[in-house]
């Protein structure tokens, strides 16, 4: 209790609230909905360059470098917020994401969040101001190739949610959280470029649009420290023995952050899954095509897999192919029925008139 009470303290010292009464100004800031806004405030220098909108930093092994951000309410009512420094992930919409405070792979050795100081707390904002906050970031002693990727979230604190009403007459509770990128390189360091891979394909029911659907989670993997960024992917689904089978996704704007892994959705639409040996191939292409990954994985569905994500894709068994063969049954019973009755009548017809022809009269004496 004592640590995280003087963890508070010394995060309370360093917000300098800025106040002002007039009209905020939010040109350049990273978000603008919400009521509050986000903005890098500082210099560029050596070590940090925030020209772009977000914290590059480059350094010395166990250097700490000091960062600075605005956080503009823009509301007129105080407001309480939560700072949290997390490790970037990508979601599984294939975009860059920096709200979760526990983002595990099997290639992440070094967690960004473990770099900030604090990594996280709660400040308060009166209405109508701009306080900036700062916190520090220190390069890890441990040499690493590439780059560490994070970002410094801000989310509003217990409040509560606040509901908009969709077409459909659904409610929807928005919660924003805001996050600025963070971005840190070791002097001298290499980098290794993107490493793709797939590393499992499972069926499931997804969501496609406005409706639920069976389909397959296809788990992408990036093995190394460094991003690739707006990437356009294809995704070919084809099944082994039925040339006629084919199921494609197409998706824009991927961005894959380092030693991360995040679940690629296809859906196959109207279509039941169905039990079988199936292959899949991603492309991958960066704006301009100047790059590009291409990845192969084979995968199975099996009956029980099936029969589950189509129910609970709402998709009913199809019984077309069992009414057939119990019509086709019926009709070769009622056949061999009257084959047999028929061939029976016949027997019973020619005993009658053999018996008639053979009759002969008693002559009376």
């Amino acid at each position: 209790m004592k640590k995280i009470r003087s963890i508070f303290i010394v995060f309370v010292f360093s917000l300098l609230a800025v106040i002002g009464a007039s009209i905020i100004s939010t040109q350049n800031v990273q978000a603008t909905s919400g009521g509050y806004a986000l903005k890098p405030a500082g210099e560029s220098n050596d070590n940090v360059d925030i020209s772009n909108g977000s914290y590059v930093i480059t350094g010395d092994p166990g250097q700490t470098v000091d960062l600075k951000l605005m956080v503009i309410n823009q509301e007129s009512s105080k407001r309480n917020f939560l700072y949290r420094v997390n490790t970037g992930y990508t979601n599984n919409n294939g975009e860059l994401a920096y709200d979760s405070e526990k983002v595990t792979d099997p290639s992440l050795k070094i967690q960004t969040k473990d770099t900030a100081t604090p990594q996280k707390s709660v400040f308060s904002v009166p209405g109508n101001t701009t306080a900036t906050i700062t916190f520090k970031i220190t390069i890890p002693k441990e040499k690493f190739k590439g780059t560490l990727l994070g970002g410094v979230n801000v989310a509003p604190y217990k409040e509560k949610a606040k509901g908009t009403v969709a077409s459909n007459g659904t409610l929807l509770k928005n919660k924003f959280s805001y996050s600025v990128p963070i971005q840190i390189h070791q002097k001298g360091a290499e980098s290794d470029p993107a490493k793709l891979s797939i590393r499992s394909v499972k069926p499931n029911r997804v969501v496609a649009g406005a409706h639920p659907s069976p389909g397959v989670l296809a788990n992408v993997h990036n093995s190394q420290n460094d991003y690739i960024g707006n990437m356009s992917v294809k995704a070919v689904v084809t099944k082994k023995g039925d040339k006629s089978f084919k199921i494609v996704s197409n998706s824009s704007n991927q961005s894959i952050a380092p030693t991360t892994n995040y679940n690629y959705t296809i859906s196959w639409g109207k279509k039941a899954l169905q039990s079988g040996n199936y292959h899949l191939k991603m492309t991958y292409k960066t704006k301009g095509g100047l790059k590009g990954y291409v990845l192969n994985k084979d995968f199975s569905i099996t009956n029980d897999d099936a029969a589950k994500y189509n129910k609970l894709a709402g998709i009913k068994p199809n019984y077309l192919w069992l009414y057939i063969l119990l019509a086709i049954l019926a009709l070769a019973i009622i056949l061999g029925l009257g084959i047999y009755l028929g061939k029976r009548n016949n027997n019973k017809n020619n005993n009658g008139s053999n018996n008639g022809g053979n009759t002969t009269r008693r002559r009376r004496r």
